[in-house]
């Protein structure tokens, strides 16, 4: 342990924890493309949200009969990261931290992806401990925030979350990526990514009437997916998300 850590009046095992990230970090955002300050922001709100919400609970809900949808899930996960975004971005973090903790909490507020569905009505059941999951994960990352062990030990553990379990969410370098082959899977029916035979067919048969231009679709699914309508964001989970991105299609030539 290095001796700034041996004086840091944070949790010991955090410090260990944060000590070790940030031993490579700097190299971990340089080979994942993250090279300026609006994208470290950006993976930082994603490691937010996958910390708070979606590695939880959440996961449960998403699991039962009432739960939100892959659709929702991907929605919502995507409305919560320009949330994430103002929480971070906060005159006073600690705060737009707990912020982040009410939005998440507000049992009224519809989601993302479901057609007006609140928290309350796809956390039947889990509501209990969703609440427990969300406010100890954030003061767990206030905690954070009182650590000298390191320099920025927020941005540390957030990337490094990012990159765990994000890489490909949008908000990260890679999204272009993914939303460039969707592309490229609705203009080729027959691409080997497709995972069986007529489906790239069955998929561009089944497009929703309101997808008016595949143009404006890439547009949209590059900037703000969570603001197209249920139907289509259902018809890019059922067909496109999972033959786009690894780790679910190896055909394509790795990130």
């Amino acid at each position: 342990m290095s001796s700034s850590s041996a004086v840091c009046g944070g949790n010991l095992r955090n410090c260990e924890l944060l000590v070790g990230l940030a031993g490579d970090h700097a190299k971990c955002v340089e080979d994942a493309g993250i090279t300026d300050s609006d994208s470290v922001m950006c993976a930082m709100a994603v490691g937010l949200v996958i910390e708070v919400w979606r590695n939880g609970p959440v996961e449960d809900m998403h699991s039962s009969l009432r739960g939100p949808s892959d659709a929702a899930m991907f929605a919502e996960s995507i409305a919560l990261h320009a949330e994430a975004l103002k929480a971070l971005t906060a005159s006073n973090r600690a705060f737009g931290l707990l912020d982040f903790e009410d939005h998440l909490l507000d049992r009224t507020r519809p989601w993302a992806g479901t057609g007006g569905k609140t928290l309350k009505d796809l956390g039947y059941g889990f509501l209990g401990e969703y609440r427990h999951h969300v406010k100890g994960r954030v003061n767990a990352l206030n905690g954070l925030n009182d650590h000298t062990c390191v320099s920025a030990p927020l941005r540390v553990y957030l990337v490094r979350k990012a990159l765990t379990y994000g890489r490909y969410h949008k908000g990260m370098p890679h999204w272009p990526v993914i939303v460039e082959r969707i592309g490229i899977l609705l203009e080729d029916p027959d691409h080997s990514a497709w995972k069986k035979a007529d489906l790239g067919r069955q998929a561009r048969a089944g497009m929703p009437s309101q997808v008016q231009s595949v143009d404006q679709l890439l547009k949209t699914l590059l900037t703000n997916p969570s603001r197209l309508p249920v139907n289509t964001l259902e018809w890019l989970s059922d067909h496109f998300l999972h033959c786009a991105a690894p780790p679910y299609s190896s055909s394509w030539s790795s990130l």
